[in-house]
């Protein structure tokens, strides 16, 4: 089986592959809203969508009308034509239309993967060095990155390649084609997976992973830096200076999410064969005003996302249960429901059956548990 990963470095382009890494990111901006312009043109006019391949035969005039467009990589104008593409594509499933970009949105180019045999010479416009940290790109040539420090080979075929700009900081994410060894793994050890506010994750084991809650930390200093701004004239110089403030505040907090997230889900994964959680729609949770910031800040979709491919990457075994099923309700030693435990405010609860004195959210996981073992049945025989 053929999966994709991506392994993202930080580069360290010197003073002329920055300005040509700008000049590129530019380049690719104005072809895209050309391209975009285009589209809307066409169709307003005859009623025709123009097509990728149409724009694509467009792009040699476009050069000679704007010379500098073949300063910068060639393959990197086609394939954010190829973007504009997808861009329509999620319009038509999402309903959000694409916009027009500019210098202080995102700023990515992507490239893709060329090999070519000439005079008995291969030829490699990307090439990853992850023993010397360096990687070289088309116009580019040879740059240090940093990143995998354990990682002494990757196995696989490299697909693209896209180079990002963040606060004067810049990285490159390369994209592996690799081959995964399918398995066939009878479960030994199965858990049961609890998503909350308070404790992100609770286990089945009686596990419970704290939320640290980042957005409390940095909620006051983004406040603040607002404000700021406000007071700023837009388009200054001091305008972008805190504007670039809030943006590394905001990094710091997507880091410090990113990392507690990839601990939690590795240390699931690998010592357990059977997850099984919830069928959580976040989406509807959000839209709930007191929690919305809470659940947002908590990354509940994210830890999902994180079980389900590292669970397929390892050969286990992943699995979510009924979003209705009534997991808080039921008490895991005597199967009993019971119907007042509805209230978030009761952390703990008495079984009036059993008299088992429930923990709300380890009773929760061992309920979810009890359940996806009786609908994977059939892993076990």
């Amino acid at each position: 089986m053929k999966i994709y990963k991506a392994y993202k470095f930080r580069l360290y382009p010197n003073k002329e592959q920055q300005e040509l890494i700008n000049k590129t990111l530019g380049c690719t901006r104005f072809v895209y809203n050309t391209m975009l312009y285009e589209k809307e043109t066409t169709y307003k006019e005859k009623k025709i969508t123009k097509q990728k391949f149409d724009c694509i035969k467009e792009l040699p005039i476009l050069k000679q009308t704007y010379p500098w467009l073949m300063e910068v990589d060639s393959i990197a104008l086609r394939t954010t034509i190829f973007d504009l593409e997808d861009a329509f594509k999620n319009f038509y499933r999402t309903k959000n239309y694409p916009k027009y970009k500019n210098k202080y949105s995102k700023n990515s180019y992507r490239t893709s993967y060329v090999k070519n045999n000439y005079k008995n010479k291969i030829y490699e416009n990307i090439k990853l060095d992850i023993i010397n940290k360096t990687i070289t790109l088309p116009k580019l040539k040879n740059m240090k990155i940093r990143g995998y420090r354990k990682t002494k080979e990757i196995k696989g075929r490299i697909i693209s390649a896209t180079v990002s700009k963040e606060i004067n900081r810049y990285y490159v994410s390369v994209l592996y084609e690799e081959e995964l060894e399918e398995k066939n793994i009878v479960p030994t050890k199965v858990v049961g997976i609890d998503l909350g506010i308070k404790a992100l994750v609770i286990t089945s084991y009686g596990e419970k992973y704290e939320n640290k809650k980042y957005i409390t930390k940095y909620e006051n200093k983004i406040k603040n830096l607002q404000k700021w701004l406000s007071k700023k004239e837009k388009g200054s110089k001091n305008y972008y200076k805190v504007k670039n403030k809030i943006k590394e505040i905001y990094k710091k907090l997507k880091n410090a999410r990113k990392y507690i997230i990839h601990k939690i889900t590795k240390e699931i994964v690998n010592n357990n064969d059977l997850i099984i959680t919830e069928n959580l729609q976040i989406k509807k949770l959000i839209e709930r005003k007191e929690m919305s910031k809470y659940i947002s800040d908590a990354s509940l979709s994210e830890i999902i996302r994180q079980l389900k491919y590292k669970s397929k990457w390892q050969n286990k075994h992943f699995y979510q249960i009924d979003t209705y099923y009534p997991s808080s309700q039921i008490c895991s030693h005597c199967n009993i429901k019971n119907k007042k435990i509805k209230d978030l405010n009761k952390r703990n609860w008495t079984c009036s059956n059993c008299k088992n004195e429930n923990d709300r959210d380890i009773n929760a996981a061992i309920n979810i548990m009890w359940e996806g073992l009786i609908n994977n049945i059939k892993l076990f025989i």
